[in-house]
């Protein structure tokens, strides 16, 4: 088929669909520019990736793909990361199996796909498929997202095994690799081994620390965490969102004032305030410790709060038995087009 007859088609596709996405709605005047079929064709599936409904993209796979006949690599690949983001886990694995040509980059995007849903079982399958019947062997970029899925759900047996196959690959000298793991034991309480890897690493990298500080706060031992902050500022690594966070969660099971009004201090010093988890997570904080001045305070200085922020302050008033101030903030919350978390 002609390249003049493909774009027409793509086209009448652009043409003829109530795209939920103006991005993808303008590409019908912009695809002459396009130096051939695949790359709008990747194009029209990337702006559709942020439509609620899989319609659009059954519809691209169906009307459009099939009749171009374009090359079934990188857009293969990006077609059956759609069908995953969008639960529709059959259409996504038969798709998968269609496709003609399927490299390493092809098994890890799936995997990591079934990974962010949280289907172990179905990454743990493509991985034995990658490494029986495709003779794939896997990498760090593999690894990570199944160990990730195993975090996820709290499967401490296969995590192991897991690492166990990272030792044999060789990948377990990739900072990322370990991060992961150190994640996996510290939500699954195996601390031990979590300081382990941690101590074992030639260079932690401030992901590394956010973990340890993290697993240790969510393990109760929020002394420990702060311990691990104060390690990390020694080395010189300069905190994040992630670090603040875990912080507060810290400052909330000790429930100390001071403690929570220097964290404040420090968050304000380095310029995170404005972070709206940072925010959200001061507002819960000062709530759960009975101060109702310093989180009307931080919601007031929040350039666009979200959902959480909204319902966080409300929660926070009626928490301490401040109806009237949660009847105001429910209207005015109304009034500014926001919405409660569900």
């Amino acid at each position: 088929m002609q390249r003049a007859s493909k774009l027409l088609i793509l086209h009448q596709f652009i043409s003829s669909t109530r795209l939920c996405n103006p991005f993808a709605s303008q590409l019908s005047s912009k695809f002459h520019a396009f130096s051939n079929v695949d790359s709008l064709v990747s194009a029209l599936i990337t702006a559709i990736s942020t439509c609620s409904s899989i319609s659009y993209c059954r519809a691209l796979h169906c009307r459009v793909i099939k009749s171009v006949n374009c090359n079934h690599g990188f857009i293969g690949d990006q077609l059956v990361s759609r069908y995953v983001e969008s639960g529709c886990t059959k259409d996504s694995l038969e798709l998968f199996d269609e496709l003609p040509e399927k490299d390493l980059v092809s098994w890890n995007s799936i995997i990591s796909g079934f990974s962010r849903r949280g289907d172990l079982g179905i990454c743990l399958g493509l991985l034995l498929r990658m490494r029986l019947e495709m003779g794939f062997k896997p990498n760090e970029v593999t690894v990570i997202p199944v160990v990730s899925a195993c975090a996820g759900v709290g499967e401490l047996d296969v995590g192991k095994y897991i690492h166990g196959i990272a030792v044999k690959l060789g990948v377990l000298l990739e900072v990322k690799v370990v991060n992961s793991l150190i994640n996996l034991y510290g939500k699954c309480g195996y601390l031990e081994a979590a300081c382990c890897l941690f101590e074992g690493m030639p260079v932690q990298s401030l992901v590394s620390w956010n973990s340890m500080v993290a697993v240790h706060v969510h393990m109760g031992l929020a002394e420990k965490g702060i311990g691990y902050f104060i390690m990390m500022r020694r080395a010189g690594i300069n905190s994040d969102q992630a670090t603040v966070v875990s912080l507060l969660l810290a400052c909330e099971n000790l429930g100390v004032r001071k403690l929570a009004e220097a964290v404040h201090g420090y968050i304000l010093n380095g310029g995170l305030d404005r972070n709206l988890a940072v925010a959200t997570a001061l507002l819960d904080l000062y709530a759960k410790l009975g101060i109702l001045s310093d989180p009307r305070k931080v919601f007031g200085e929040m350039i666009d709060p979200d959902a959480v922020a909204w319902t966080a302050m409300l929660s926070s008033y009626a928490m301490h038995g401040r109806g009237r101030e949660a009847i105001e903030h429910f209207e005015l919350m109304l009034v500014n087009g926001g919405m409660l978390q569900r």
